[in-house]
């Protein structure tokens, strides 16, 4: 797990364990409420061993102090600990402790409760609960009602239900469910203060109740700090804003609402991003009109442009939209020139993640112009990206652009050798030591290169790592399964409240449900063999979305589940309706596209298993011969039945070439036809095949050509009588 997701994890099992406890209230009087310092820098990570243990579960981390707030918000304040301040005020917001639970209740009871806490009726799902005798159902009833239907059960019951459940599971979210309480039944300051003693709030409505009990204990400038936090950046309701304005209105600046409206923008939300800026002025108006305009498609952007005051004309926001539309305009150059005149201060820049990404569309648009030097520069310029995925990004592509471009493999590994530090996923981490072993062949360097293919080929489910492995010549796919648990491990896996709870969701067939617990377990389950128990749990359920799920997260996490994370169930029968396709290819494809959902639905129409869209239905119909309702995609049977005979006729129209057909699938085949004839052909022994993947525009079809692949050579292995690793002539197919 990675080391932002276990910090969340752990800090919010720590405030369940501290409502079990009791100890002397805090007093607001003797609490001295300081600013945290800066947000703090990612970590680095040291490269793994060439066979790396796996990660540890989530710990409570070592310091009791809050998490600190973003860095962007002006001052940010927290509060000072005190020993378990937590506890005491919950316990004496709580009442007394829950009764406790007579004998009684059966399945048909269980049904009913949570059937009441759907409709909205927690107070009786929960005088239902009260009377179970099973504890998993109890918890189950409570849980639910806790994440359904949080304002219904009300704060006081809330924490009881904690202190009687310290170990329910998807603590984040319920930690979330207690502070949106705090703020809506408006608690009492004590209470507030003691609740955030531990750490910091994880939600807009916890950051806002912690500021109205800062201003009313006095301290004017933490609450107004936190209040600020809140208002810059999170969503919030329109409700809440409503409230903070009613409230706090006076407190907040033209600042915070320009920076509030930035924000929102950056992440197209026009309504809330509107509202904002009306509330900072004309000029952020008129700015706010051209964004809107440039991301819904509107042709007037240039002339709103126009309209902004010459005062924004140097904005950061102003900046990146002109830019924005300059790319659009397929004008790289200037939008190149426009990125560079742009501050680098990532306070400034307020979203650092979508300045990247803007980045690399012109980077890319450069470099089919032929432009590979201003390519680098806007990709080397950049911002460090908040988010990890991007930041690795932006070191890749640095990297693959001196290396390849400019042949410069000594600045490349410098890039490279940055990718898989603060990485947990094996994708990102092996692409990372692949590409350190290209740099190292192009100085010349033998071994070193073989030393980080080695690194790379530990991560044998991923792409980069399979392409590692066929470099160094090696010529298996090994696919390891868990590891049998023992029984102290079985023991301890059966009492975990979570399981039990996941357990009794698949006999009331709850499937989003058992997804999003799937994800919680998978995070925090100690070790291999408990994750491999609960995979089977799924698979014995036909479940094959939540027994990837919990493979993959294991995966990330270090523990060898690639038997787990590749299931070989979740493909119903089906008579093929042209000559068939092998069947590690309809899992390959079916994996990425819906993750075994049969329900799966695209905003585009894609539907089923295999995201077959209605034209493309309609076309094999028509090629085959084959009558189709649109609406019988949605059986499972026919769905694939279709998706196979379209990957069929890929395949055959590029004689086997996987790249060719992958990205044909994803982004249709008139965009191949546009990029063969901009980047050569793959098939072509000329081309590097791995080079035109990451040349492919769209960030969607390229992951999705290297995800599919990867699973391609692991199904191939599950489902063939020899491991026999064949990426690379998977890569060329028929050569030309």
């Amino acid at each position: 797990m990675s080391g932002r997701r276990a910090g969340r994890l752990a800090t919010a099992l720590s405030l369940m364990t501290a409502l079990l406890l009791g100890g002397t209230a805090m007093a607001i009087a003797q609490t001295a409420p300081a600013k945290p310092p800066a947000k703090p820098a990612p970590k680095t990570v040291a490269k793994p061993a060439p066979k790396p243990a796996p990660k540890a579960a989530a710990k409570k981390p070592e310091s009791k102090t809050a998490a600190k707030p973003s860095a962007k918000s002006a001052a940010k304040p927290t509060i000072a600990t005190s020993a378990k301040p937590v506890a005491a005020a919950a316990a004496a917001a709580a009442g007394a402790a829950l009764p406790v639970p007579s004998l009684g209740g059966a399945p048909a009871d269980l049904q009913r409760a949570v059937s009441l806490v759907e409709q909205g009726n927690s107070a009786d799902a929960l005088a239902i609960a009260d009377s179970m005798r099973d504890p998993g159902a109890q918890a189950l009833v409570r849980w639910l009602a806790l994440r359904v239907t949080a304002r219904d059960v009300g704060f006081d019951r809330a924490v009881a239900i904690l202190r009687a459940h310290p170990t329910l599971p998807t603590p984040v979210v319920l930690r979330r469910r207690l502070e949106y309480l705090l703020f809506a039944e408006n608690k009492d300051p004590q209470t507030i203060l003691a609740f955030f003693a531990e750490q910091r709030p994880y939600s807009g409505e916890g950051k806002i109740a912690l500021a109205r009990a800062l201003f009313a204990a006095g301290d004017q400038k933490a609450g107004a700090a936190w209040l600020r936090d809140a208002w810059r950046e999170d969503a919030l309701s329109s409700d809440t804003e409503s409230t903070v304005m009613v409230e706090f209105g006076g407190v907040l600046t033209r600042a915070d609402h320009k920076y509030r409206a930035d924000k929102l923008l950056y992440r197209e939300d026009a309504e809330r991003g509107l509202r904002a800026a009306q509330r900072a002025g004309d000029d952020v108006t008129a700015l706010a009109r051209a964004r809107i305009a440039l991301f819904s498609g509107k042709s007037d952007v240039s002339k709103l442009l126009a309209a902004v005051p010459a005062s924004l004309r140097s904005d950061p926001a102003y900046l990146y939209t002109l830019a924005k539309m300059q790319r659009r305009n397929d004008d790289h150059a200037a939008a190149a020139r426009t990125l560079s005149s742009a501050p680098k201060d990532p306070d400034l820049l307020v979203d650092t993640d979508e300045w990247w990404v803007e980045r690399r569309l012109v980077t890319r648009g450069l470099l089919d112009k032929g432009d590979a030097r201003t390519a680098y520069k806007v990709a080397r310029e950049a911002v460090t990206p908040d988010d990890e995925h991007k930041r690795a990004d932006q070191l890749f592509t640095s990297g693959w652009i001196a290396l390849r471009f400019l042949n410069d493999p000594k600045t490349a590994l410098q890039y490279f050798a940055k990718v898989p530090e603060n990485q947990v996923h094996p994708a990102t981490i092996s692409r990372g030591y692949y590409w350190q072993g290209r740099a190292w062949e192009a100085l010349g360097s033998t071994a070193n290169a073989r030393q980080q293919y080695e690194q790379a080929s530990y991560f044998g489910t991923a792409y980069y790592g399979q392409l590692a492995a066929a470099r160094l010549g090696q010529p298996t796919v090994k696919v390891p399964a868990a590891p049998t648990a023992n029984a102290a491990q079985r023991a301890a896996f059966a009492r975990d409240e979570g399981v039990m709870i996941f357990k009794l969701l698949q006999k009331l067939d709850k499937s989003s449900l058992q997804l999003a617990l799937a994800y919680d377990l998978a995070e925090r389950l100690p070790d291999a063999a408990q994750l491999g128990m609960l995979a089977e749990l799924a698979r014995a359920d036909g479940d094959a979305r939540t027994m990837t799920t919990v493979g993959k997260i294991a995966l990330n996490r270090g523990f060898p589940l690639a038997a787990e994370a590749f299931p070989t169930i979740g493909i119903p029968n089906y008579r093929p309706i042209t000559t068939e396709v092998d069947r590690a290819l309809v899992f390959a494809i079916a994996r990425q596209e819906s993750m075994f959902n049969p329900a799966a639905r695209s905003g585009a129409g894609a539907t089923g298993l295999m995201q077959v869209m209605p034209a493309t239905g309609r076309t094999i119909a028509s090629r085959t011969g084959v009558s189709l309702n649109p609406a019988q995609l949605s059986n499972p049977s026919v769905n694939v039945q279709f998706g196979a005979a379209e990957l069929r006729s890929l395949l055959d129209n590029y004689q086997n070439n996987y790249i060719l057909t992958f990205a044909g699938y994803n982004a249709g085949r008139g965009n191949v036809a546009k990029w063969i004839a901009a980047y050569g052909d793959p098939r072509d022994p000329s081309v590097d095949p791995i080079d035109w993947v990451e040349r492919i525009p769209f960030s969607e079809t390229r992951n999705y050509v290297q995800r599919v692949m990867e699973n391609a050579q692991i199904y191939k292995a599950r489902f063939g009588s020899r491991n026999t690793l064949q990426i690379e002539a998977d890569l060329r197919g028929s050569r030309l």
